[in-house]
């Protein structure tokens, strides 16, 4: 049986959490500067979260979705890119006060309910494409106003992570200058089946190729496909386009060295770069060479396992990807320079569409000076 104050707590509530739905401007603020923040708050499946955009920040992380917890009828709090906010709601002044848990400074936030933007001008749609039996996830990115027929295909990076498909930075970048971005959870990633943990440089590239067939199927309008492979997905990139060539290509720090030599000029600045003792050097070049060319034995296995301990002590094993290090004697043929052992030096040579590399004077992992000299 329901109380009278009972009932009328949940009133409260039930029209506080209708007011909560929506849009949201302001900012946080500490000693006196302020950092914008746009909040649409609303209610999935009776899960509330929150999609914060703040234009200012780098736009990589400038866009996410958080969960929402209502502590009480006009108390709320979720996770920020600053920290824990912690909010009173205020519905007769249409208004949001609180604070960030722990920031030093003190930081506070402050947020004001808004109209509804106006619809924006691109769509974001999910797809899934198949090669063979890998079924890839992710989202497709077309611009409505002034579209230029040009298609961008993104092939990331080293390692396995999914990455928020949905607010890529590339895709919200490219798609306001009319271009449509596919971007895609790496095979074994996300929502994307198979297995990233054995996924060679010539699987991840026919995935590249499956892309492309559906951007022909799907969105006859373009005429343009190109490809954007940053860090080692430059090098996805290239043997993509060494199978069918693509219109154009984009690197981001993409190198144009094979991986053996990156690696190899990558230890070789990480020493300067981390400022580690010169006697580092020949345990560490020694051990880089290993990974490449080293023979699935006992007596290999166990040299591994003396130089990691010697990584240790000289404080080297940062310079390494937990994928260059074998679990076990098995594992030495798994390491990811072997799936991904490429050198696109013969191809580049012969390369005839437009190539745009793109290189950071400070990158110790993929060395501008060596890769502009090989383009």
């Amino acid at each position: 049986m329901w109380s009278v104050s009972g009932s009328l707590k949940t009133q409260a509530q039930d029209k506080n959490t209708t007011f909560l739905s929506g849009y949201w401007e302001g900012a946080f603020i500490v000693e006196n500067t302020q950092q914008p923040i746009k909040i649409q708050f609303y209610n999935e499946e009776g899960n509330w979260k929150c999609l914060q955009i703040m234009e200012e920040w780098h736009p990589q992380f400038g866009e996410f979705v958080q969960a929402v917890s209502l502590e009480s009828t006009n108390r709320l709090k979720f996770k920020s890119g600053y920290g824990e906010a912690n909010l009173i709601l205020d519905p007769q002044n249409l208004e949001m006060i609180g604070s960030i848990e722990k920031s030093d400074p003190p930081m506070s936030i402050h947020l004001k309910k808004v109209p509804s933007p106006p619809p924006p001008d691109y769509d974001v749609a999910e797809v899934k494409i198949q090669n063979k039996e890998t079924t890839l996830f992710g989202h497709l990115h077309t611009p409505k106003f002034q579209p230029a027929k040009t298609a961008i295909i993104l092939s990331g990076g080293r390692g396995c992570y999914a990455g928020n498909t949905k607010y890529d930075l590339y895709a919200k970048i490219l798609r306001s200058y009319g271009v449509t971005v596919l971007a895609f959870h790496k095979r074994g990633n996300g929502k994307s089946s198979g297995d990233c943990s054995t996924a060679t440089i010539d699987q991840l590239a026919s995935d590249l190729q499956a892309c492309r067939q559906y951007l022909r199927t799907n969105t006859p309008e373009i005429e343009n496909i190109g490809i954007l492979g940053s860090s080692a997905g430059g090098w996805v990139m290239l043997r993509a386009h060494e199978m069918d060539p693509f219109d154009f290509l984009i690197g981001v720090v993409g190198p144009s060295t094979s991986v053996f030599d990156q690696q190899m000029q990558s230890m070789e600045y990480g020493i300067t770069h981390f400022d580690l003792e010169a006697e580092a050097k020949e345990p560490l070049m020694e051990y880089t060479r290993m990974m490449f060319k080293a023979r699935p034995n006992k007596r290999k296995w166990k040299r591994f396992q003396e130089l990691l301990l010697i990584a240790e002590e000289q404080d080297w094993k940062k310079l390494l990807e937990d994928t260059d290090i074998p679990q076990d004697q098995k594992g030495i043929e798994n390491l990811w320079v072997r799936r991904h052992k490429y050198d696109p030096v013969p191809m580049l040579r012969d390369i005839n569409v437009p190539y745009l590399a793109i290189y950071g004077e400070e990158d110790w992992i993929v060395p501008y000076k060596e890769n502009i000299a090989q383009l």
